[in-house]
């Protein structure tokens, strides 16, 4: 799996848009600013954000985009659906589309392996919600937050 820009920017967003949740909506020129994105690439995502359902944008001269639900009800796995379609490609998802063929169709022991890491991919990213993130103490880039040790333990 490949964490995008896409990604990286709409997890950006909807942490912002969590943090405000319950509070006046955030125009998107704002979120661009605070994470010195530009703002048509924050447009395009929160357009995705919102046909997903995950947003919820509000017109008028206080307008601007809102949570849809509480960041609790919101997991990072449907910000990345959102964004990018599938939260993790499966690999051999590509061949029955017939655009390549599978030289190991039938006898690929490979195969599972792609599977489970997938399934454990995917059930990490539902298993972590905005409001786990906002709870987090921010720290270094790259320190593992105090969520992430109770996630792995099955201790949430």
């Amino acid at each position: 799996m490949r964490i995008t820009s896409s990604i990286e920017y709409a997890t950006r967003l909807m942490v912002a848009l969590a943090a405000e949740h319950g509070n006046a909506p955030i125009p998107a020129e704002r979120l661009a600013e605070s994470d010195n994105v530009p703002a048509d690439y924050v447009s395009q995502i929160l357009v995705k954000l919102r046909r997903a359902g995950l947003v919820t944008s509000h017109r008028g001269s206080s307008g601007g985009y809102s949570l849809s639900r509480p960041p609790a009800e919101v997991t990072l796995a449907q910000v990345v659906r959102a964004v990018d379609g599938a939260v993790f490609e499966e690999v051999c998802g590509r061949y029955e589309e017939g655009a390549k063929d599978c030289r190991h169709q039938g006898q690929c022991a490979i195969s599972p392996v792609w599977a489970k890491l997938g399934d454990l991919v995917t059930r990490y990213f539902e298993g972590v919600t905005l409001a786990a993130i906002l709870a987090q103490r921010a720290g270094a880039c790259g320190a593992a937050p105090e969520w992430l040790g109770k996630l792995a333990s099955g201790k949430q």
